[in-house]
């Protein structure tokens, strides 16, 4: 008997380690939800811009209606306005959010009678950042925009080694030198809510959008620990908003749950043919 109960204890304890692991697992996993609503990040533009640790934040004090620099003519309109930023690991998944001004479909800028569409700049990576790979260093990206000036696929398409280009130079700042990839291997898909922002809905006038993202690290080639640069814009460029030194983690792998499984098959095998053999001895 005492065995027994030593066998049940055994199989109890490499139970709860099974299904406590793949809580411990996904818990980062389930904090956001992409939905364009940024309360699971614990942000509040009401009280604060800064989300709840682990993930890092980085919000701008950019004033409507800069001036104008070199040759390049600044909107200074509120559109071009880039508020916050952030990011976030969490099991087989990164997440990162962007608030903006500029609407999805982009934005008709008028100058001397000529229309330019102004557009969201595509999330640039570099998972590189000690001897950046790619063009500028930022060897991935993550499409936002269906622009046809840009390079082709669905919003959330994540490329490799992209091309990066400032779509609208007529009309760009220099604060950064690109805004677009317009070109690029893709490597997966990140789903992607780019929606008004119910928190805090306007800013000077113009709507500020949640883009929350989801992304697969294996999209990202990440197979270990290490970190990450990530680089916001719009097309006009005269705002930019930049996360230095994002920590990630490798993929969990399925080897830490599949041994205490397998100890729990096994003890359980033992104990029925424990008991089945008992139950023979009883008979005979």
């Amino acid at each position: 008997m005492r065995s027994e109960g030593k066998a049940r204890k055994m199989i109890i304890l490499s139970l709860i380690l099974v299904l406590g692991l793949p809580l411990v697992i996904t818990v980062p996993a389930m904090a956001y939800t992409i939905d364009g609503d940024l309360d699971d990040w614990g942000v509040n533009p009401n009280n604060s811009w800064t989300a709840n640790p682990p993930a890092l934040s980085v919000y701008d004090d950019w004033q409507y209606g800069p001036t104008s620099t070199g040759s390049h003519h600044n909107p200074g309109i509120e559109q071009c306005d880039i508020e916050a930023m952030y990011a976030a690991d969490g099991g087989a998944y990164v997440y990162f959010a962007i608030i903006t001004s500029m609407p999805p479909e982009g934005y008709d800028y008028v100058r001397n009678s000529n229309h330019y569409l102004l557009i969201p700049g595509d999330l640039a990576l570099n998972l590189d950042n000690d001897n950046g790979t790619g063009e500028y260093g930022y060897e991935y990206g993550i499409k936002l925009t269906n622009d046809n000036r840009t390079v082709l696929g669905e919003i959330g398409d994540v490329f490799y080694m992209p091309d990066w280009e400032k779509i609208t130079s007529e009309v760009a700042q220099d604060v950064v030198e690109f805004s677009n990839m317009v070109n690029g291997t893709k490597t997966g898909h990140a789903e992607v809510v780019y929606k008004l922002y119910e928190d805090w809905p306007s800013d000077n006038g113009a709507s500020n959008y949640v883009i929350e993202m989801k992304v697969p690290k294996d999209a990202l080639g990440i197979s270990g620990n290490g970190t990450a640069d990530l680089l916001a814009t719009v097309s006009c460029t005269n705002d930019a908003l930049v996360i230095e030194d994002f920590t990630y983690t490798p993929v969990p792998e399925f080897t830490t749950i599949a041994v205490p499984l397998a100890m729990v098959l096994g003890l359980f095998y033992y104990y029925r043919r424990k008991r089945q053999g008992e139950g023979e001895n009883k008979s005979e």
